[in-house]
């Protein structure tokens, strides 16, 4: 059975840690891994970033991590935050369950989840779509502060 567990701002410090070595399971890619560990790190120290990462659990078992972060709140859009598992099969479940709390948790304020890729992971587009994202023609918004870094942006409309 697959459950999220929260990781707030206030347990950041004290999960660093673990939230790294997890990230170094999942992004086995050098570069992957420094661009979650920063933003990670980024959302756990500013005090100013929105939303929350959550652990992925299998059975009780840390499997992966999760979360998201607000982007657009007059619009309803939400992005998605290293959304990775270590077990084959459980992405689109977890993705499934993170929805779930954000209708949950926000109601009618939550309407587009989105993500993000960089130019060079375009493999991971099949991916999303499957999850039922859709390539946004308009391509990475003006909210985005790392331009320069993302080519792809996809969104799942609920």
């Amino acid at each position: 059975m697959l459950e999220l567990k929260k990781i707030t701002v206030d347990d950041y410090l004290k999960e660093k840690e673990n939230i790294f070595k997890l990230v170094d399971k999942i992004w086995t890619r050098e570069e992957s891994a420094m661009q979650a560990k920063h933003s990670i790190n980024r959302w756990g120290t500013s005090k100013n970033e929105t939303g929350v990462y959550f652990y992925i659990l299998q059975d009780s078992e840390i499997i992966g991590l999760t979360g998201y972060f607000i982007a657009e709140p007059k619009r309803g859009v939400f992005g998605l935050r290293h959304h990775g598992t270590m077990v084959k099969g459980t992405g689109r479940p977890a993705l499934d369950l993170l929805i779930s709390y954000l209708k949950a948790e926000y109601k009618d304020d939550f309407k587009y989840l989105a993500e993000l890729i960089p130019k060079g992971r375009e493999n991971l587009i099949p991916i999303f779509e499957k999850w039922g994202f859709v390539l946004d023609p308009d391509g990475v918004p003006e909210w985005e502060p790392k331009r320069d870094y993302y080519k792809y942006y996809l969104v799942r409309r609920l």
